[in-house]
């Protein structure tokens, strides 16, 4: 389980360091939907008791990012197909009252800046690089969440973005989402920029379902092409 400790901080509790170490291999793909979570190796790796550990991981299975199973074990929490069409309902409609929101109380210099972000994304996608791709995305995604003014609902948002961290990636990895995805958000970016907030909204909800599409698409080939295979 490779998961780095970080530096002592005379801020932050002994659960919070470990709990935000955790939530950054999730997110960021060092840990995988069914991985297993050692508690003793984390004690050792922070140089902790289990008590701080176990803590950290009772709030991260309460966000339902790890399952604690008794004599089974801990691991990184990997939802059921209809677990994942819930969260993708739900984040659609979450992003859409973001996108709304923005249409109605974004000032100009803000606009400006989303636009640029959308450009980027763009650019990005235009060249392949996904580095560059999702850099430019959490910094256009952020712009959302900070022109909305709405800290409630965006906390709700990024909870659902980490708990589909990692079908997130998977979609992105498919050929063509990239370019498919910017060109998403420049509908998004047109109805923020005309202050029309239904066209906003509903821009940001097709956006959402479209990687409900690409992951289903996903899902499927594998299937799909076995069972051409079994035909022939």
């Amino acid at each position: 389980m490779p998961i780095l400790a970080s530096s002592p901080d005379a801020t932050t509790s002994q659960p919070e360091r470990i709990r935000a170490a955790l939530l950054l291999a999730i997110e960021g793909g060092t840990l995988q939907p069914g991985d297993a979570v050692d508690e003793k190796e984390l004690a050792d790796r922070f140089g902790v008791s289990r008590t701080p550990v176990r803590e950290a991981l009772l709030t991260l299975a309460a966000q339902h990012l790890v399952r604690i199973v008794p004599r089974s074990g801990i691991h990184v929490h990997a939802p059921a197909a209809s677990e994942l069409v819930g969260m993708l309902e739900a984040l659609s409609e979450t992003e859409a009252v973001v996108a709304r929101l923005c249409a109605l109380r974004m000032d100009p210099t803000q606009r400006e800046r989303m636009q640029r972000l959308a450009d980027a994304t763009r650019e990005a996608a235009a060249q392949g690089d996904r580095l560059a791709y999702e850099a430019a995305n959490d910094l256009f995604h952020e712009a959302l969440y900070e022109g909305c003014g709405n800290e409630i609902v965006v906390e709700q948002v990024r909870q659902l973005r980490l708990r589909l961290a990692a079908f997130r990636r998977r979609v992105r990895d498919q050929p063509g989402r990239l370019q498919s995805s910017a060109a998403e958000h420049d509908v998004v970016v047109a109805g923020i920029v005309d202050s029309d907030a239904e066209r906003a909204s509903q821009a940001m909800r097709e956006h959402i379902v479209a990687k409900g599409r690409a992951f289903a698409d996903l899902l499927w080939a594998p299937a799909s092409g076995a069972a051409a295979t079994a035909r022939r």
